[in-house]
């Protein structure tokens, strides 16, 4: 692809030399045309101006004229030496004719009894002509020359500010994400500048959110780490087997532990900063159903009651893999934090036009202080004994915020649990 200099320059200098072809061309029609108009007028005046006695003229070898006349018997009468004498045409005024291979202007008329032809080729008008031309377009063609040297040089300064632009950039490492000048560049060039100043605010916001999940990501990692070593060097000094089964029974609990929080955090840098694939309908009752058969084991070992309240036919528009995780992680939350023989209802439903899940369990519930802060990351509220990481309702949020839906966090049936409903927008 060619650049937008050469582009311009090979526009502007084609136009130019358009143009002056054109004036040129122009140029010479008309002086050919005022030639012609001339040279008749010459060709009369010398049928005009003969003697009465036909006396010998001198021939102009410049205008190439041949002049001949023939008495009333049509013979012919000597005025001047021609080379090559034309036959007699008998015309009245003027007439284009043939002869000797070239094409020849010619007047005719009698006077006197006598009749008398003047003619010229028209090679010698367009000869004529093309050095008038020529004469008078040398100033436009010096111009044509001028121009276009003029045309380089603005060009080429007329890019300079987006030359000075990508150097500005390609200068740039990779930290460096300020935004660039956007009053010092011409306004052509302003939606470029502002544009380039966006993309590089969300490259800062990006970094910035990496920065911060791997500084999480190590400091949350480091304790389970160390209390794996820990736990790995109680079960060496285990003095009996005993002993030796409850070290490895809390070793194994603690790399689930540790299995979990890496699969929350390898979850949330998938969805943090993700695009939301392509939408498809999806049946939230299908998805629920789904999500009672997936955790029914967890809910049968803790004896919760885990169930659909009365499935609805609510269909949305949105990633199905996305909110299949978003689901997931509620219904993990609500699993965790109920206690033994519990309650968790999944319902799906309309409001107000609007598709909404919703996820209500009995258990202790939570503060009201603190749900403002239960989507930071590895935030868990005091007074929990369930394990956990802090990262599921962060990853809901995240996949909500993906598909413009709204979380309310209230309390459940009899001021008692937590219910979390996710509103999507109306399809």
């Amino acid at each position: 692809m060619s650049t937008i200099r050469r582009q311009l320059l090979l526009g502007l200098l084609g136009a130019t030399l358009f143009c002056t072809v054109g004036a040129g061309a122009s140029l010479y029609r008309s002086l050919l045309s005022e030639t012609n108009e001339l040279a008749d007028l010459q060709l009369r005046q010398l049928a005009a101006t003969l003697p009465h006695e036909f006396a010998p003229a001198a021939e102009d070898p410049e205008e190439e004229f041949v002049l001949q006349a023939w008495d009333e018997a049509g013979k012919p009468l000597p005025l001047m030496p021609v080379a090559t004498p034309l036959p007699r045409y008998a015309v009245q005024g003027y007439s284009k004719v043939s002869a000797y291979g070239q094409h020849w202007r010619l007047y005719g008329e009698t006077r006197h009894g006598r009749y008398v032809q003047v003619a010229q080729p028209t090679s010698a008008r367009y000869h004529l002509a093309a050095q008038m031309a020529l004469r008078a377009g040398a100033p436009l063609l010096v111009f044509a020359l001028l121009l276009a040297v003029l045309m380089v040089a603005v060009v080429g300064r007329a890019l300079r500010p987006l030359n000075r632009l990508a150097q500005a950039v390609a200068g740039r490492s990779a930290d460096t994400l300020t935004p660039l000048a956007a009053d010092q560049v011409p306004p052509e060039m302003r939606p470029v500048v502002e544009a380039l100043n966006s993309l590089m605010q969300k490259f800062e916001e990006a970094l910035t959110a990496q920065r911060t999940f791997v500084a999480d990501a190590a400091h949350e990692l480091r304790s389970p780490l160390t209390a794996l070593k820990l736990q790995l060097q109680l079960v060496e000094r285990a003095g009996s087997d005993e002993a030796r089964r409850a070290a490895l029974g809390k070793l194994h609990e603690r790399l689930d532990r540790g299995t979990h929080l890496v699969q929350q955090l390898l979850s949330l840098a998938r969805h943090e900063n993700a695009q939301v694939a392509a939408l498809r309908p999806v049946d939230l009752g299908l998805l629920l159903e789904s999500a009672v058969a997936d955790h029914s084991a967890l809910a049968d070992s803790r004896a919760i009651d885990l169930g659909v309240e009365t499935p609805a036919q609510v269909v949305v528009a949105a990633d199905p893999d996305g909110l299949r995780v978003l689901l997931n992680n509620l219904v993990d939350n609500a699993l965790r934090y109920t206690q033994q023989g519990g309650r968790v209802d999944l319902q799906s439903a309309y409001e107000n036009g609007r598709p909404l899940l919703r996820v209500r369990d009995n258990g202790p519930g939570v503060p009201e202080q603190y749900r403002a802060r239960l989507f930071d990351r590895f935030f868990r509220p005091d007074g929990n004994d369930a394990w956990g990481c802090g990262l599921g309702l962060s990853i809901v949020r995240n996949i909500a915020d993906h598909h413009r839906a709204e979380i309310r966090l209230s309390d459940a049936e009899a001021g008692r649990g937590l219910c979390v409903t996710v509103v999507f927008p109306v399809a």
